[in-house]
């Protein structure tokens, strides 16, 4: 009997059906979004946003 291969196995996925690179590219946009809001709502309450969620922001994905 042949060994199986890294091709011949299923690709793990999440619940959703994501594999877990999809899954992290999902979870990095949605942390950059969360950041441009972050910063919007800041500018609008006159706070000022701290430099780790400027440079979050300014990521493009």
């Amino acid at each position: 009997m042949a060994e199986a291969t890294h091709a011949d196995r299923p690709r793990v996925t999440t619940r959703h059906g994501r594999t877990p690179e999809q899954q992290a590219r999902a979870e990095r946009r949605v942390k950059v979004e969360a950041a441009k809001l972050r910063q919007e709502l800041d500018a609008d309450l006159g706070r000022e946003t701290p430099a780790w969620v400027i440079k979050l922001a300014r990521e493009k994905v």
